[in-house]
């Protein structure tokens, strides 16, 4: 585990910091993540301090093994969580890039195994993939995202996240949540993700992503979320092999290959914006 004595972890240490625009080719677009590239444990509390610093939707702390094993932690400004995809990448980007190697692979806090190699000009990562429920949302959730007529709705227990599918990409676009009403509709909910069907030829679902629990309103690109909503699609699409845009103001792609039950291929790009060292 990443854990230390507090006032050790702060003298004198520089930690290598990037920031990653995932999930895009195009810089400033896509989903930013922090990467930091430790040379010894921390503390939680610095993880969660350094977080809150960089303040992106998540930052990751990287801590090498042997070989191309990596250790990988996820934190939000406010909250650590079990996984985030567009940090994976992030990271894998890091790790692909500057040491050289062509495979990578991390453990997180929990035990997830997760991996990621070049693939031509994407980084292929190995997802776990989730199952759902069916769920019946309450009216205050409803009213917060402006939900008159949902379709199908699902919850996964793994990460307490719900899949609400809407009728069209335009019902998609013009959701505009009221976040507070939505943090006092559900206490067991940490994201919500909005999905339609897309009419459009280069894409086959979209979605957008809102996690005002976690500190969140709306995350740009999440990886995460598309290890639910790969099964979700593909029951519904009959198909194995989808690609994804996710709809926000920033925007990106990822492409999915359901290749078991519980394992995704996900495939996509990345680019470092800004690449430094944070003095402790």
């Amino acid at each position: 585990m990443l854990v230390c004595n507090y006032k050790k972890d702060v003298e004198n240490m520089n930690i290598k910091t990037f920031i990653v625009d995932s999930f895009t080719n195009t810089p400033f677009k896509g989903n930013p993540a922090g990467i930091c590239l430790l040379e010894k444990t921390i503390s939680i509390e610095i993880m969660q301090s350094i977080a809150a610093e960089l303040n992106l939707s998540e930052t990751a702390f990287l801590l090498k093994g042997e070989s191309n094993n990596f250790t990988i932690r996820y934190f939000t400004p406010t909250v650590e969580i079990d996984f985030c995809g567009h940090a994976t990448l992030a990271a894998s980007k890091i790790i692909l890039d500057k040491f050289s190697t062509e495979t990578v692979n991390f453990t997180t806090y929990k035990g997830l195994q997760l991996s990621a190699n070049i693939e031509g000009e994407h980084i292929k990562m190995l997802f776990p993939l989730f199952e759902t429920t069916d769920y019946i949302t309450n009216q205050k959730l409803n009213d917060a995202f402006g939900i008159e007529s949902a379709l199908p709705t699902k919850f996964s227990k793994d990460l307490d996240m719900l899949i609400i599918e809407v009728k069209d990409k335009q019902t998609l676009l013009d959701i505009n949540p009221d976040y507070q009403k939505a943090i006092e509709s559900s206490e067991t909910i940490k994201e919500v993700v909005i999905t339609s069907k897309s009419e459009d030829k280069d894409f086959d679902f979209y979605s957008r992503c809102f996690c005002p629990w976690i500190g969140i309103n709306e995350d740009p690109v999440t990886g995460a979320s598309h290890s639910v909503l790969a099964k979700y699609w593909s029951t519904i699409l009959n198909k194995k092999e989808m690609s994804a845009f996710q709809l926000s103001n920033r925007g990106g792609f990822l492409k999915l290959n359901i290749i078991s039950d519980t394992e995704l291929e996900v495939r996509s790009t990345a680019r470092i914006v800004f690449e430094g060292e944070m003095k402790l």
